[in-house]
């Protein structure tokens, strides 16, 4: 699928290769299980993360503003 992510100042990136969206916002995030009961807590990654596999571009996942679909 093809995604367009869209940072904080407005700069927009399109990117392919991932299956879904879940796939994405898997880099993105990190999912902490909580010790009792069944939920979790997800945060955002407080690190710099590659967003094409040719590793040209690194960004700050906690300035994504937004991803959208835009083809598969």
């Amino acid at each position: 699928m093809k995604f367009k992510v869209i940072m904080d100042s407005g700069k927009e990136y399109v990117v392919s290769g991932f299956e879904s969206r879940e796939d994405l916002i898997s880099n993105f995030v990190i999912v902490n299980k909580l010790p009792m009961g069944n939920g979790s807590v997800t945060k955002t990654k407080d690190e710099f993360v590659f967003l094409y596999n040719d590793e040209t571009v690194l960004i700050n996942p906690s300035h994504v503003s937004s991803v959208e679909v835009v083809g598969e």
